[in-house]
């Protein structure tokens, strides 16, 4: 068996350093410097080299994910775009969780951690190539999306009922759309998380959909990433 690589410690902090000039020269300093023991942690270990059940965190900005550990009730049914971490973190916490996942290996990697969570529905939806391709379902910033659209999985929680959902989770792909089409399903009071609401490809459909809504912007340290990033919580009216 292959033993796991551990990143030395001052391998890390240098990362640490370089990404917290980075944020600061961005115009960013919330949470820049605050974190570097949480960074230590989730830094020691590559997403490569440790199997997917021992992440069992949503792989988002580090304080919001914190903040999330107090939004969450048993009662909450969930709907999120891009299994991993936070399907499992939330498996035993809530009610109901329905998650959207396009990659084919990732969802056969994770698939056998919900065999006995009935209230974990996973749905593999993949994109659409060749004639299928509608450009208006592209996904900007995936890895390995060029030519291909996203137009089902965008449209794989159209059945469900409207005001249905506690928890609205944006993190796969062509995220503009499946805010745009999921947005209804959220009730009055209800939580979107918006997963690197700082690309410029998604201040559009934000600044447009989500106007008047209360938002917690969450930034510096990323669970599980060498990078820093940022999450927005909000809050339906």
């Amino acid at each position: 068996m292959k033993e796991e690589y551990i990143k030395p410690e001052h391998k890390i902090v240098a990362r640490f350093t370089q990404q917290t000039f980075k944020f600061i020269l961005d115009g960013n300093f919330r949470g820049a410097v605050q974190a570097l023991g949480a960074y230590s942690a989730y830094s020691r270990y590559t997403k490569r080299t440790v199997a997917p059940y021992q992440m069992n965190a949503p792989w988002i900005a580090h304080f919001a994910f914190k903040r999330l550990e107090n939004l969450v009730f048993p009662e909450m049914n969930i709907l999120e775009f891009g299994s991993g971490g936070s399907t499992l973190y939330f498996k035993d916490k809530v009610q109901s969780i329905y998650s959207i996942e396009h990659d084919e290996k990732w969802f056969g990697e994770i698939a056998s951690q919900f065999e006995h969570f009935p209230n974990v529905k996973l749905n593999l939806i993949q994109p659409e190539t060749g004639d299928d391709f509608d450009p208006t379902y592209s996904s900007v910033n995936g890895l390995f999306s060029e030519g291909k659209s996203f137009k089902a999985y965008a449209h794989a929680a159209d059945h469900l009922e409207k005001d249905s959902i506690d928890l609205l989770i944006i993190d796969g792909r062509a995220r503009p759309q499946c805010l745009v089409n999921s947005i209804d399903k959220l009730k009055k009071g209800g939580i979107l998380l918006f997963d690197n609401s700082d690309r410029k490809s998604y201040k559009p459909v934000i600044n447009k959909l989500l106007k008047g809504w209360k938002r917690e912007v969450y930034a510096g340290v990323a669970v599980y990433d060498w990078q820093f990033s940022e999450t927005s919580i909000f809050f339906k009216p």
